[in-house]
């Protein structure tokens, strides 16, 4: 359960008869509902760290009634059966680190950029998406969540943000003079303001909030990154202050410097980036148990920019050496691709996107030095914790969402094969069975 899934607002009955009936429609319909029986060769469990064979998994709605070897869990009359038994089965993937919109156009042209954006993440088997600010899409992120939720529209779990909360920041923007100039941010200055954009924020329905703490940024020629503190120790404490008395948690863009240390300090719930942390913020972390959602491709497309300027510094060779040294510290390690639509980011040239892709980061973290069972833990059991829905996502088991991926070899012995995902089940509805295609034209 979100955070602050219980503190929204429902939708209340305002008859008698439909207090009556509606309860009535939801239990017979509860009593009616088809099992969905999926047999697994293999299923990975991140708790052990290995795959279990013969495996069913039984689904009644949108939960998992039951899972566990074929020789117990028995299959009832009646229910439809998905045959995986030639793949394996994993938890639905969880983004901790992702856009949807592109700020080109209204609140329309944002919502069918998101929904596409959405779709194209969870046909690549991300079936819970934290949406880390909407970046000029207004609430449209908030929006399209819950077109999801009522149903009106197929897409992922989502986690949304709004707009990012900023202070008014070093830059060439242009002086207005007749004319109020876009601003894809909600633009606060002082604890106070701070704290009345939380406000604003929860007001229009997000889950979390997303803060910028560091803004621009240069290497020294040594290749020390200077990064540039954006809101006060003050202002930060208050928005996270206002921020869990609303029942949401804080993430926030921080590169390294005051603006890192001083997110740590204010009791910041997820860092993302922190791509110059150094000895002491690493030493802060584990003392908090705080984790970090470190985007790499992101910073693997902006390197010839980066280069152009610091060479032979960048943001991508700065951030396999701090992940690295994280990594060996023991720090928690989240995993959030940063995707965005293009043109604002495009990590595969071939499908010029980058929301379908994000599979690509697995092989980069095992050649990094981490295992595959690490990185997969990073994408279910981890980032399930991040955002607080371990009860509910990150594994397989009797009572969590039906959220399941399959791909065709062992993922354990082959990471890549985590960018061939061949089947995708988000609360118990089937999005993608290419498994099922192909025995389909095999006959």
């Amino acid at each position: 359960m979100r955070w602050k899934s219980v503190l929204r607002p429902r939708l209340r009955l305002v008859t008698i008869a439909g207090a009556l009936v509606i309860p009535a429609v939801v239990w017979a319909q509860a009593q009616t509902a088809q099992v969905i029986a999926v047999r697994a060769g293999r299923v990975f469990d991140p708790r052990s760290g290995t795959n279990v064979t013969n495996q069913v998994v039984l689904i009644t709605g949108e939960r998992i009634s039951d899972a566990g070897p074929a020789d117990r869990v028995q299959i009832p009359a009646g229910a439809r059966v998905i045959d995986l038994s030639q793949a394996t089965v994993l938890p639905g993937l969880i983004d901790g680190h992702l856009h949807l919109t592109d700020a080109a156009g209204g609140l329309q042209h944002q919502m069918m950029v998101a929904l596409y954006s959405a779709t194209q993440s969870l046909n690549a088997g991300f079936t819970t998406q934290v949406v880390m600010g909407s970046h000029g899409g207004g609430y449209a992120d908030v929006e399209l969540r819950k077109a999801i939720e009522s149903r009106l529209v197929r897409g992922p779990r989502l986690l949304v943000a709004g707009p990012v909360l900023d202070i008014t920041t070093p830059g060439n923007d242009t002086f207005p003079l007749d004319f109020k100039p876009f601003r894809p941010n909600i633009v606060a200055n002082g604890p106070e303001a701070m704290r009345a954009a939380v406000r604003e924020l929860a007001h229009y329905g997000v889950d979390h909030i997303k803060m910028t703490t560091t803004g621009p940024f240069v290497f020294k020629p040594n290749g020390d990154m200077v990064n540039q503190a954006l809101p006060s120790l003050e202002e930060l404490k208050a928005a996270v202050d206002e921020a869990h008395r609303r029942g949401l948690f804080v993430a926030t863009h921080s590169y390294g410097g005051d603006g890192l240390k001083w997110a740590l300090e204010a009791g910041v719930d997820d860092i993302q980036h922190a791509v110059a942390a150094d000895d002491a913020d690493i030493k802060m972390f584990l003392q908090k148990n705080l984790p970090v959602t470190a985007t790499i491709l992101d910073m693997r497309q902006d390197e010839p920019g980066d280069l152009r300027r610091f060479a032979p510094h960048s943001r991508w060779r700065l951030m396999e050496q701090t992940w690295k040294k994280m990594l060996a510290a023991g720090v928690r390690l989240g995993f959030g691709s940063g995707a965005a639509p293009p043109p604002g980011r495009v990590f595969n040239q071939a499908c010029n996107c980058s929301h379908g892709v994000q599979a690509e980061m697995f092989p980069i973290f095992v050649q990094w030095g981490a295992t595959p069972v690490y990185t997969l833990r990073m994408a279910t059991t981890v980032n399930a914790a991040i955002i607080r829905m371990q009860d509910s996502v990150g594994t397989i088991e009797k009572g969590k969402y039906a959220d399941l991926i399959a791909v065709a070899g062992d993922p354990l012995q082959d990471i890549t094969e985590m960018q061939r995902v061949t089947f995708v089940m988000k609360g118990g509805e089937v999005v993608r069975n290419d498994v099922a295609a192909r025995a389909m034209s095999s006959r």
